[in-house]
């Protein structure tokens, strides 16, 4: 059955100038939907923060083998984070966003492009607040301080961690961190709408230098986006559900000092029902995520066991983007319901 709902708002948005290239992919029940790979990309695109989810994955497999815990203090394994009253910012504070290690204008540009300057910088940056008193949105301090406490940990690359952990146990052939890639990501356009000006320039640079980001410039196609939550949701052998059930559920929340004071649900390393990835109506609903970059969005859902993956390589402004997502994810949500599986 061709997805109908889906393909009718497809076509509209198109026209309205809010999609350029797009990629679908939907799990329901353990079970890949093929009619929605018809209607879309099957190239891989920059994710950007929706990547997020996919760096916690390596600390809570990290945690389930008892090599660390989120109540472990970061200075326990890289000392020299713990100056300037950094001593107490556990593994949690970073994946809840609420360490206070949060803005990056004090960096200079020059010095995104050396992991080894980063971390410097990092051990030197004074919090913004005291740990898991606020939350601030960790836009890529998150992955800059977890990718160097998974070296830090393992002693192996935050790559090498990812391939080992995650990556081939669940068959995630496309995820990459850095533009060592066979094929070179859906290019970023910029929408009018759009205040991102330095974006698609800055990611060119990137790919050209073969910069990892960890927080940013993950690169990945739809299938694996999905299916990681496809897998999140259904394997437990991976991870433990009890274990699961932890992380998913919500360990803070409260207004975000770095997004305009929106409120936000957070778990360990996940966003919970946010606008933009909430697929039921129901504010009490299960569904888990993250979006990236007011462009592309990764969410499951326990209860109703749905993992959907949708990517852009076309950047609005969040009200546009918002709008563009709820518009999708309700046609997929109808068109699952008309499925045979």
């Amino acid at each position: 059955m061709v997805p109908i709902n889906t393909e009718k708002v497809i076509k509209e948005l198109t026209k309205k100038g809010f999609i350029k290239d797009l990629s679908i992919s939907v799990f329901s029940k353990n079970k890949f939907i093929k009619e929605f790979e018809k209607i879309g990309e099957t190239s891989s695109f920059y994710i950007f923060s929706a990547g997020k989810p996919l760096i916690s994955s390596i600390i809570w497999k990290l945690v389930e083998k008892e090599i660390i815990n989120f109540n472990d203090p970061i200075c326990k394994f890289w000392p020299e984070f713990g100056k300037k009253n950094k001593d107490k910012i556990t593994i949690k504070h970073v994946l809840t966003h609420s360490s206070g290690v949060s803005l990056t204008s004090s960096l200079p540009d020059r010095d995104y492009t050396d992991l080894n300057r980063v971390s410097r910088w990092i051990e030197n940056y004074i919090p913004e607040s005291e740990p898991g008193e606020r939350i601030a949105y960790h836009e890529v301090t998150y992955g800059w301080i977890l990718g160097e406490l998974i070296y830090r940990v393992t002693n192996k690359t935050f790559e090498e961690n990812f391939k080992d952990l995650v990556g081939d146990p669940l068959g995630l052939s496309s995820i990459s961190f850095n533009s060592r890639t066979q094929k070179y990501p859906k290019k970023i356009i910029r929408h009018n709408s759009s205040k991102l000006t330095t974006i698609p320039t800055i990611f060119n640079i990137f790919y050209a230098n073969q910069i990892p980001l960890i927080s940013g410039t993950c690169i990945s196609n739809s299938y694996d986006l999905a299916k990681f939550y496809n897998e999140l949701i259904n394997n437990n052998k991976w991870l433990k559900r009890k274990f699961k059930k932890n992380i998913l559920r919500s360990h803070i929340e409260g207004n975000d000092y770095n997004s305009e004071l929106k409120f936000t649900k957070l778990g360990l390393g996940v966003r919970l029902n946010s606008k933009i990835i909430n697929i039921s109506s129901n504010e009490n609903s299960d569904t888990f995520g993250h979006s990236g970059l007011v462009s592309c969005v990764g969410l499951g859902s326990f209860e109703q066991n749905i993992s959907i993956a949708i990517l852009n390589n076309l950047l609005l402004s969040d009200e546009l983007n918002e709008y563009r997502m709820t518009q999708l994810i309700s046609a997929i949500i109808l068109d699952l319901n008309k499925i045979k599986l």
